[in-house]
């Protein structure tokens, strides 16, 4: 059984419009593997940079109440969760909660998209570099295309445009603060990133694999357009030109709009 995402679409963030991009910025050992493989890789939440991902909105509740209690030292959930020492000191019920976020981040795979509609040299500088290339697809064929092959590990497969929530201040709004699903949530401090997910959920821990694969997806008929960084040299375009072409998509690539001195 082959599996499509159910879009989720919130109170406070709307799905894009069929006709909107959905970018990724890659090096380019990432872009090879790409056209290797055909695949998209989602990666597991506890291997991203932020500790915090995943966090119910009970666990801000328990943490504001030790909190105020004096129960614990004033640390957040995400410092909390990469210090062990400090881990053992907190109370039952709050431990409890951290290990929920634990399962969450161990049991969900992700893969992210900006989705914004233009290039952005944030995004150029945070994931890619002067040898790298973005992809964009519209979002109605990539939300069509990407697919997962259903097995008995697999709970659910979804997506939805992220929701930036102050995290400091979560617990003190809590009826306004609720999110469908905890891994389309993130602090405010993440917002330049403008993300688009698709989740894969599995029933069971996957310590041994820090990733899944996609189905493989047919990039002839995806509309995939790819853009070189606006810093690299002509003879590395033409490099990934011939690398295209091989595969059969000789007229993808678009130039940059962005231009920078230098």
């Amino acid at each position: 059984m082959i599996l499509l995402p159910d879009l989720i679409h919130s109170r406070t963030a709307s799905l894009p419009k069929p006709s909107d991009y959905l970018w990724r910025y890659f090096d380019i050992h990432k872009f090879l593997n790409l056209l290797q493989t055909n695949t998209i890789r989602f990666t597991r939440m506890d291997q991203f940079e932020d500790p915090q991902e995943g966090i119910p909105l009970s666990a801000f509740v328990a943490h504001a109440e030790k909190l105020n209690l004096n129960l614990i030292e004033s640390k957040t959930i995400g410092e909390l969760i990469l210090d062990a020492k400090q881990f053992k000191k907190i109370p039952a019920l709050l431990q409890k909660k951290l290990n929920a976020i634990n399962a969450i981040q161990k049991t969900s795979f992700l893969t992210c998209w900006f989705a914004e509609q233009r290039e952005s040299v944030a995004m150029w500088n945070l994931y890619s570099n002067a040898d790298g290339v973005a992809v964009k697809i519209r979002f109605s064929k990539l939300s069509k295309q990407l697919k997962i092959e259903k097995d008995a590990n697999i709970s659910a497969y979804y997506a939805g445009r992220m929701v930036y929530q102050d995290f400091s201040t979560l617990y003190k709004k809590t009826a306004d603060s609720k999110v469908g699903k905890v891994a389309l949530r993130k602090d405010t401090s993440f917002t330049h990133e403008s993300e688009f997910r698709f989740v894969v959920r599995t029933k069971d821990h996957h310590q041994d694999s820090a990733g899944i694969n996609s189905l493989p997806l047919d990039l002839t008929r995806v509309g995939m357009k790819v853009i070189c960084h606006p810093r690299m040299a002509a003879w590395k375009k033409k490099n990934v030109q011939n690398l295209l072409a091989d595969v059969g998509l000789a007229n993808v690539m678009q130039e940059s709009s962005i231009r920078l001195r230098g």
